[in-house]
This record gives C-alpha cells, structure tokens and sequence, in this order.
C-alpha cells in the first residue's frame, strides 16, 4: 500500500517535469540590441556564422580610425537562434565594438557611437542603406551547396520593396532576377505569413541589429532540423566613408533536434505507466477484499 500511494503522488511531476524539459530549454531570448549577450554561444542552440575577425576589413575613412570608432557597418558574425515552441527564428548581427569598448549604432557609417546623422550618413536605416540575409535550405544533391534560395530578410535598398516593420523590415520573395545587383536589391513582395519584428530601429541604447523570421519552419524547402544555408549583406553605396560587409554562403548545422522525446520523458512514462498500472491492481484487490 505504502509503494502504490508513492507512486500514484509522485508520477504525475515526473510526467510534467519530463515533457516540458525540453520546452524550458527552448524558450525565446529576450533581445535588448546586444547581441554577443542575447545570443550567449554557452546556449547550445545559438548558431554562429564568422563574417570578419578584423573591424578594419570593410574599409573605413582614416579619420574614422584616428578618432577610435569602428564603422556600423563592420560585422563580426552572425547568430541564429530557432525557438521549436514558437516556430521563430531570431536572428542577430554582432559588430565590432571600438577603442572604448562602444558599439556605434548598426549602419552608422562612420562609427558615431553617438549615432549623430549626417546628410551622408542618415539615421534610421534610410536612404540606400540595407541589411540583407538570404536563406536556402539544404541542398539533397550536392551538400557543400546551398539549395535555391527561398526568402531574404532585412531592410532593402530600394526602399518601394520595404516592409511594413521597423525601418522598413521585411521577410520577403527572394529575386533571382536580381542576382547582378546584389542582395540589397533581391528583395520581392512581401510574404506577411513569415515577417517577424526588427526588435529596434539601431541606436546607442540599442546598437545591434536583431530580428525574427515567423513560422520558420513553414516556409517551403525549409527544414530546421537539416540545416540551412545563409548569405548576407549590409552597407550603402552612398555614404562614401565607409565599404560593405558581405558573407557568401555558409552552411548553418542543424538549428533543431528531431522531435523525438528526452530520455527523461522516456523515462517518466514509464514510471507513471508502472504506477497506473500498481495503482489499478491495488484498486482491485481492495474491491475483491
């Protein structure tokens, strides 16, 4: 009797604590702008795609360098986090902090971290700046390429293609048509269903650029449990202070599991089996008594 009541109290938290570990684990990061601590890489299910090792790569004016800043635009990687729960897959652009350890504002040119605008270097991500990222799934016939590019998500040059979020975000058509002109200009219509948010228009409080892509795993071709393919731009091509940072395709390792239970959900419904099945024997037995 002292076994069957053990067992009928305690297999029901085992049975929650065994299905939701895996939910707990995959909760949504909260973004704040910062990228290199919204999206630690201690989190096993942070990805992480190296643009640049060096801030100077892209190019920036010497007066730009002489004064410690680090242009906006100078990305060192890229972070990728998908949340199963939410279908969602959070997106962050870590650049390069400066001599003082300040992020100057995401696009901002000549590395303010101020985010003073200029008539060159205007604010809100206006003008022809743009941040792009192409996705491809995984290519079944040839794996060290990327499958045909199915959506890009950012802000675009060309500002008619612009979304209705933040600065003009969008999760949109990707253009092969445009493939000459570059990722800034390979935004097509708008695809609502998987538009997410820009967490914030970049500034001082916010510096980094983070964003979501909805229903993730919805959009055709994609599977988050293969693996994806990215490629990226950010830049413009009138402030003149500064070059554009560029990632050509990068295979992205699986961003989900299969969706198969822990061991310790395994593992609880076999207790809480066992139990039901002690508890119905007893109930038996007394009513047989």
């Amino acid at each position: 009797m002292v076994l069957r009541r053990l067992f009928s109290r305690t297999a029901t938290p085992l049975v929650v604590m065994g299905l939701f570990s895996a939910a707990a684990t995959a909760a949504p990061i909260s973004l704040t702008g910062n990228v290199a601590t919204d999206f630690s890489l201690s989190d096993p299910l942070v990805r992480k795609a190296a643009v640049s090792d060096n801030p100077l790569t892209i190019g920036q004016s010497d007066w730009i360098t002489n004064r410690g800043w680090v242009s906006g635009w100078s990305i060192q990687d890229i972070r990728l986090r998908y949340d199963q729960a939410t279908d969602t897959l959070q997106v962050g652009f870590n650049t390069f902090k400066n001599a003082s350890g300040q992020y100057a504002p995401f696009g901002q040119a000549n590395g303010d971290p101020s985010g003073t605008a200029t008539p060159y270097d205007v604010a809100h991500l206006a003008g022809d700046k743009s941040v792009a990222l192409a996705i491809a799934p995984v290519n079944t016939a040839n794996v060290n390429s990327p499958g045909t590019p199915v959506v890009i998500a950012g802000i675009p040059a060309d500002k008619t293609l612009a979304g209705t979020g933040t600065d003009g975000f969008t999760v949109s058509q990707y253009d092969a048509s445009k493939a000459s002109s570059g990722l800034a200009y390979q935004f097509g219509k708008q695809l609502a269903d998987y538009t997410g948010t820009l967490a914030y228009d970049p500034s001082p409080t916010h510096p980094q650029l983070e964003f979501t892509i909805a229903n993730f795993s919805k959009i055709p071709g994609i599977d988050p449990t293969q693996g994806i393919w990215i490629s990226s731009y950010a830049g413009s091509s009138l402030d003149g202070v500064a070059g554009e940072a560029y990632l050509s395709w990068t295979k992205i390792s699986p961003l989900a599991e299969q969706n198969t239970p822990e061991p310790t959900t395994w593992l609880a419904w076999a207790v809480a089996c066992g139990a039901a099945a002690i508890h119905y024997r007893g109930r038996r037995k007394d009513s047989q008594a």
